[in-house]
Order: C-alpha cells, then structure tokens, then sequence
C-alpha cells in the first residue's frame, strides 16, 4: 500500500483517456490505495525524471557513454 503525507492537497479536475483511467484504477486497486495516491507516485517519478535529466545536462558530454561502456559498468556493478 502506497503511504505518504498529504500536506496541503488540493482537489483537481482532470480528463484522461477512458483506457488510461481504467489502467490507473487498476494500478490503485493493486497498490491498495486511490487514484490520488497514484498520481502522487507519477508525479514524483516525473519529479525524479526531470531531476535526472537536470544532472546528466551538467555532466555535458560527459553524462554521454556507449552501449559498450554501459554495460561494462554494468558488470562492474555486479561485480
């Protein structure tokens, strides 16, 4: 079951897909929780994401590596 603090939450109004609203009730079904706790995990996913991205864009050319590279520390990873 998905917990978190709801601080100052506020009611929205929101239109989505009639197969994307049926995927996000089942999604909430199978965590135990509601359709507001699910677009507060997507929305910290989506958080996390741009956060991502605003690093690797520091990192420049750096951040860039090849498949090769990748799965070599991969492997180191494992090791």
């Amino acid at each position: 079951m998905l917990t978190a603090t709801i601080g100052h939450a506020q009611k929205v109004s929101i239109s989505v897909e009639a197969n994307d609203l049926k995927w996000l009730r089942r999604r909430a079904k199978q965590r135990g929780g509601n359709l507001s706790a699910v677009f507060a995990e997507a929305t910290r996913l989506l958080r996390q994401r741009e956060a991502r991205d605003r690093l690797l864009e520091k990192f420049g050319d750096d951040a860039n590596v090849s498949a090769a590279e990748a799965d070599a520390i991969r492997a180191e990873w494992r090791a």
